[in-house]
């Protein structure tokens, strides 16, 4: 039997889709990626939405290791779906603790850079924190 991650983690492959299959407009946020260190927090790179895809972009400052999913620091990446290392940060979103705090936020399902950098900002399992930010 195959399991893909979204059916794990009971999010649709088409993350960023509505239930009827339109998609959202663009949205006008920007994801900003930083790694924690010790002592700092260091811009990574920014996750936007364009043209109905997703774009990620290193910072033309950055210097450090690459992330794992984006190994290339000069290239952008462009995707329909949303990549692995930011879906896997979403909890699903019909879990009631979810809900309730999607509720309280004033967060629909499709504003996905939005709950990335309020509900799954921060994760005890890796170094990155997102934050919301204005194109």
């Amino acid at each position: 039997m195959k399991i893909d991650i979204f059916s794990l983690l009971g999010l649709t492959k088409n993350i960023g889709t509505k239930p009827d299959g339109t998609t959202s407009k663009p949205q006008e946020m920007t994801l900003e990626v930083y790694k924690k260190l010790p002592n700092d927090l260091v811009l990574v790179g920014r996750l936007t939405c364009e043209e109905d895809e997703y774009v990620f972009r290193y910072d033309a400052d950055f210097v450090g290791e690459p992330i794992f999913a984006f190994p290339d620091v000069g290239k952008e990446y462009r995707s329909k779906y949303l990549w692995p290392f930011f879906s896997i940060r979403i909890p699903p979103l019909n879990r009631e603790d979810m809900r309730k705090e999607m509720i309280n936020r004033s967060l629909r399902d499709d504003q996905i850079l939005e709950i990335l950098g309020s509900v799954a900002k921060v994760s005890v399992t890796n170094p990155y924190e997102f934050q919301l930010g204005q194109m």
